[in-house]
């Protein structure tokens, strides 16, 4: 983070999130979807606050929750760590997608589709069924069916960028402050924007770089879940105090 004077905006709070502790966050155009780390739970629930559907989850400490695919993705701060990916309709888990070694939990997660220029990686090679009559099931559909998934990992100071299908590691960007959770993705101009929880940071990145382009500072919550919705309203998600607030500014 930049130790030069950076602009503050503050927040106010909208409603209590349901569950315990809301540690995830994604605008939809029915509302928005969260997680909880408590009862791992995750929810959609309307502008007001109202909750139009929940189901439970096998993540753990749930955390980062985006919508993509057709799916609902939540990310288990827990070891094994793994990015579930459920039906929106039946609450079902659909998937469970590994997450590259050596990054330590997981606090948050973007869907994103692949971008111009952006290539899946290559299909592993088939080679003969062991039981050609009873051929076995797949591991997935392979890479580039689903979209990608941009991971904050706070333990290895950096996000990785990986195939929403597979889980293989399209690449990695720094983020030096220690503890990295919410972000959106601003359509406008391609970059993704990602909270900083110890002081309320936001830093604005060039996703294939990771240069900060931008940094400003949102006043008053512990701002750890972090989304946009379609009218550029800025949504935070405060753990500490299970309320949901608008960034005012």
């Amino acid at each position: 983070m930049t130790t030069n004077e950076v602009r503050t905006v503050r927040a106010r709070v909208a409603f209590r999130a349901p569950g315990e502790q809301i540690n995830g966050l994604e605008a939809v155009p029915e509302g928005l979807w969260l997680s909880d780390q408590q009862n791992n739970r995750t929810y959609l629930i309307d502008w007001d606050g109202k909750v139009l559907t929940s189901f439970p989850g096998p993540a753990r400490n749930a955390s980062g929750t985006s919508f993509g695919a057709g799916s609902v993705w939540v990310a288990a701060n827990v070891r094994p760590e793994v990015v579930y990916r459920h039906d929106p309709a039946t609450g079902h888990c659909l998937a469970g997608v590994p997450l590259p070694p050596g990054g330590g939990g997981v606090h948050g997660i973007q869907w994103r589709p692949y971008e111009p220029g952006e290539r899946p990686p290559p299909a592993p090679e088939t080679g003969p069924e062991l039981h050609p009559s009873a051929p076995g099931g797949k591991l997935n559909a392979g890479p580039g069916v689903s979209g990608t998934l941009w991971v904050t990992r706070p333990g290895a100071h950096r996000i990785d960028h990986i195939d929403a299908e597979t889980g293989d590691l399209l690449g990695s960007i720094p983020f030096a402050p220690d503890r990295s959770h919410g972000m959106f993705w601003d359509e406008a101009d391609g970059t993704l924007s990602v909270a900083e929880t110890n002081g309320g940071h936001i830093l604005r990145l060039n996703p294939q770089t990771g240069v900060v382009l931008d940094e400003w500072r949102i006043v008053g919550p512990e701002v750890h879940a972090l989304t946009r919705s379609a009218n550029g309203r800025i949504w935070v998600g405060d753990a500490a105090k299970n309320e949901i607030l608008i960034v005012e500014g």
